[in-house]
């Protein structure tokens, strides 16, 4: 395939193309980052979405792909700009022995979601997080599609971030509008929502911005179920912002999440059986996993501390003493909409 390199922000109004911007050609190192551009037949906002920040999350690097397949110009009253894989290095690098899980890129180590905004003279993956803010603070909104990540089974929820501005209102609404079950409120304390992480930094740049979290990331062959949250909250956005046209649509209920963490660890070593996964509702001393030794008897019951959902099941096998099984939170009021 030839790549096709454009200037992302200079298309005629009813045009519709994808292809790659450079973001770093050197000696020692050059790569592309993949981007495509619906511009509207109507004038509008602008609308970004991304995926690939965890390019290991492939649900969301699926969603970003089908959504730009699926809007057209004609039918659309503004810009898209869905960007399907940030980190095109680590969606590439394949080899098992790099922590590619926690988006590190291979060749100089960065933690992608900890360098923003980064730097046009720094390190690789800072140039790449001053690329990405680049294009992105030219949009009014932001939807960043992200979910489990190789070894997690992972709750479908927004996150929106919360930095004591006026922005926090409109990037609530957003997390409601997008329509899923859950919502979680982010603070700057928060690694999601904190200092150098994208969605922060987008938000104090004043580019409203939220997290959709859909996908099962032990599944490296996403289903609809994990695809389509990410594909129909976003036109949830697209039509609550005017870009298309449609009823929204709303779910039977939705309720925040509390933001305290509730981690399960194991206590024993053996093998991990869950009895619960993500999104099932528990109960305070209720057993949701067990550890066995190889001769099939009970080394150890995992029970839940709290009353709450499972945000979080890893789906580990053979486990020590303090490896992580659950994480909990607890189910807060319900967000009125």
């Amino acid at each position: 395939m030839v790549k096709d390199y454009f200037d992302p922000f200079n298309l005629n109004a009813g045009e519709k193309k994808f292809g790659y911007i450079n973001v770093l050609d050197t000696v020692a190192l050059s790569f592309d980052m993949p981007i495509g551009v619906v511009k509207g037949a109507g004038s509008g906002p602008t609308l970004a979405v991304t995926g690939g920040l965890y390019p290991t999350e492939y649900a969301g690097v699926e969603a970003a792909s089908r959504l730009f397949q699926e809007v057209q110009p004609k039918d659309l009253n503004g810009t898209l700009i869905v960007i399907p894989v940030m980190n095109m290095p680590v969606f590439q690098f394949r080899t098992p022995w790099f922590n590619l899980r926690s988006s590190i890129t291979p060749f100089d180590g960065g933690a992608i979601n900890s360098m923003f905004p980064g730097s046009p003279n720094g390190r690789p993956t800072q140039i790449l997080c001053h690329k990405v803010m680049e294009i992105l603070t030219k949009a009014n909104y932001h939807v960043d599609y992200r979910g489990g990540d190789l070894p997690e089974s992972h709750l479908v929820h927004t996150i929106y971030p919360r930095i004591g501005k006026e922005i926090d209102a409109t990037c609530e609404s957003m997390a409601k509008v997008f329509g899923l079950e859950y919502v979680l409120p982010g603070t700057p304390e928060i690694s999601h929502t904190g200092k150098g992480s994208m969605i922060y930094e987008l938000v104090t740049r004043g580019v409203a911005s939220i997290i959709s979290e859909s996908g099962l990331g032990f599944n490296p062959m996403p289903t609809e179920e994990e695809i389509q949250p990410h594909i129909t909250g976003t036109k949830n956005l697209m039509k609550y912002f005017g870009m298309i046209k449609g009823e929204i649509v709303k779910p039977k209920s939705q309720r925040f999440l509390d933001m305290k963490w509730i981690r399960v660890p194991a206590t024993k070593s053996g093998m991990f059986t869950a009895l619960a996964d993500q999104g099932h509702i528990l109960s305070k001393e209720q057993v949701i996993g067990r550890i066995t030794d190889l001769d099939g008897s009970l080394v150890e019951e995992i029970k839940s501390p709290i009353d709450g959902v499972v945000h979080t099941m890893y789906p580990r096998k053979v486990v020590y003493p303090g490896d992580t099984l659950y994480m909990i939170l607890k189910i807060d009021s319900l967000t009125g909409w």
